[in-house]
């Protein structure tokens, strides 16, 4: 039983909207650790074909598909005297860090273990394989019982619609640095710390990833201090199935679940930033003059490629739009509801997406220096979607909650979470799995192309225009869908976000008024039961 009794109504301190802040900032420092580098790091540092990469994006997806649910029903039957869901911020945060180390420990299987194909086709090392799918299980497991809880206390700390706004606009800008720091770090650090050789060792990922990872978990277990859970959670526990019948019951829910299944697709080109960085961007940067200039100041060559570099300039402005888009979404609500702020911002940040990818084929190509440069700029443009969708969705399903627990007595936000990041797993493994077999069937081979390249330094294409076909590959159409997949992938996913949202009906503030009177009646309520017991 929480001991929690009442449902506090007072505002939260400037103290605990910071604390609440902290723990984003931790769990972006694990989760976009992991999510910038493990397909990269699976196809150019284990050399896993990118079909064996797809079959372990799968198969952890498919074990996400149980343990979401069931993570959400063990959070909504959680009754300690730290609350419902953050007790688990003290509980978590170590195994998380522990699982995402060991997911990039390096491991050597011996080469008679490769998979082979009939002509001749290295797919990969079986044991690197076999390690990759279980070890990816055990993360997904550790960051769906932090994820679940994580999510869930929003509406659990903020009571109060306009604080509640704010407070998770504040959060995750905060939180954001938890996801510009490691994808602007992360290739240096790996290249520095793999001893120096110009392939970045897995030793190199393994110590970059621990020491982001036991940072972030360090600071959830700090946010676990700062906080706590205001609104009263009845000792007498919900069926699962009645949670889950009630969740599907609501047309308002479905439709932000949909929301949520499309727009775990907005990001997924972000996983191809490492690979436009090593291949379509080939000779944009002096490497070796680089690395001349490095030793002279530090007396070694770090040996270090573009993706050492690229990615991390590439990730400097759209890290700081990903910030200020969440900065603006209170001010912005003081113009719109949060249902057309959702619908404006998609329908013009898949416009972004279209205009920056004409840009970079047909007027001035990304594989030249001024193409990069304008593609780097533009990106600040088309990742203000990213940073605005998180807030308002997170904002939203914590609404439909407190309206829910007004019509049925329940509070399921645990359930209503779980699904939605379900969801949003779900359509990005699908389409994971499908971009990397799209782009696998174009060609994409890192030891091909690493020999025909003379180790990335000579240019697969000389223009996005004109076909270069080696081997049977045409590695225009190659490098053009790589960066497809960066752009207008996007704004395909943010059109279909957009689409449930008009369907979505929802008068934030008739149910805000009618919140505030059901809160009262229920403390009032609360209160003549302790009177009664008491005189009892």
């Amino acid at each position: 039983m929480t001991g929690n009794r009442r449902i506090d109504i007072k505002r939260a301190t400037a103290r605990e909207i910071l604390a609440f802040s902290l723990l984003p900032l931790g769990f972006f420092f694990i989760d976009c650790t992991v999510y910038t580098v493990i397909n990269f790091y699976m196809t150019d540092v284990l050399k896993l074909s990118m079909g064996l990469v797809s079959i372990v994006l799968l198969g952890t997806k498919v074990w996400d598909a149980v343990n979401d649910p069931i993570m959400g029903q063990i959070v909504e039957r959680t009754r300690t005297k730290w609350g419902k869901c953050r007790p688990y911020l003290l509980w978590i945060s170590i195994p998380f860090a522990i699982t995402t180390a060991l997911l990039f420990l390096p491991v050597n299987f011996p080469e008679s273990w490769n998979i082979i194909t009939a002509d001749g086709t290295n797919l990969g090392n079986a044991g690197n394989f076999i390690y990759m799918l279980i070890m990816y299980m055990v993360y997904i497991t550790a960051f769906t019982a932090m994820e679940i809880p994580r999510n869930s206390l929003t509406p659990l700390v903020f009571p109060q619609k306009d604080l509640r706004v704010r407070a998770v606009s504040i959060s995750n800008t905060v939180g954001s640095l938890g996801t510009i720091l490691p994808s602007v770090l992360i290739w240096t650090m790996a290249g520095l710390l793999g001893n120096g050789k110009k392939d970045m060792t897995d030793m190199g990922y393994f110590w970059s990833a621990a020491i982001f990872a036991f940072i972030g978990a360090a600071i959830m277990m700090g946010s676990f201090f700062g906080i706590r859970e205001k609104v009263y959670i009845p000792p007498k526990k919900a069926k699962s199935s009645a949670n889950l019948k009630r969740m599907l019951k609501d047309k308002r829910v479905l439709a932000l679940l949909v929301a949520s299944f499309f727009s775990g697709i907005i990001n997924l080109g972000a996983m191809f930033l490492s690979y436009f960085a090593r291949w379509n961007c080939i000779g944009i940067l002096p490497m070796d003059q680089i690395n001349s200039f490095i030793e002279g100041i530090v007396g070694k060559n770090p040996n270090i490629d573009a993706v050492a570099i690229l990615p991390t300039l590439l990730s400097v402005s759209s890290g700081i739009s990903y910030m200020l888009s969440m900065l603006l979404v209170p001010p912005l609500l003081k113009k719109m509801t949060k249902k057309t702020l959702w619908i404006v911002m998609s329908f013009v940040g898949a416009i972004a997406n279209i205009i920056v990818y004409v840009v970079g084929i047909y007027i001035v190509p990304y594989n030249t220096i001024p193409g990069f440069i304008i593609y780097a700029v533009l990106r600040f443009f088309t990742n203000f979607p990213v940073g605005m969708s998180l807030v308002l969705l997170t904002s939203i399903i914590a609404d439909v909650t407190d309206s829910i627990e007004m019509e049925s007595g329940e509070r399921i936000e645990a359930t209503v979470y779980s699904f939605k990041g379900l969801l949003f797993k779900i359509s990005a493994a699908v389409f994971n799995v499908v971009v990397l077999q799209v782009i696998d069937k174009l060609g994409y081979n890192a030891e091909k192309m690493e020999a025909i390249t003379e180790g990335a330094r000579i240019p697969l294409i000389t223009s996005t225009l004109e076909a270069n076909i080696i081997d049977g590959v045409n590695y225009t159409a190659l490098l053009n869908g790589i960066f497809f997949m960066l752009t207008a992938l996007g704004a395909i996913a943010l059109i279909a976000q957009a689409i449930p949202m008009l369907f979505f009906n929802f008068d934030e503030n008739a149910v805000e008024e009618k919140l505030v009177e059901y809160r009262k009646q229920k403390e009032q309520a609360m209160e003549n039961e302790l009177a009664t017991a008491s005189e009892v």
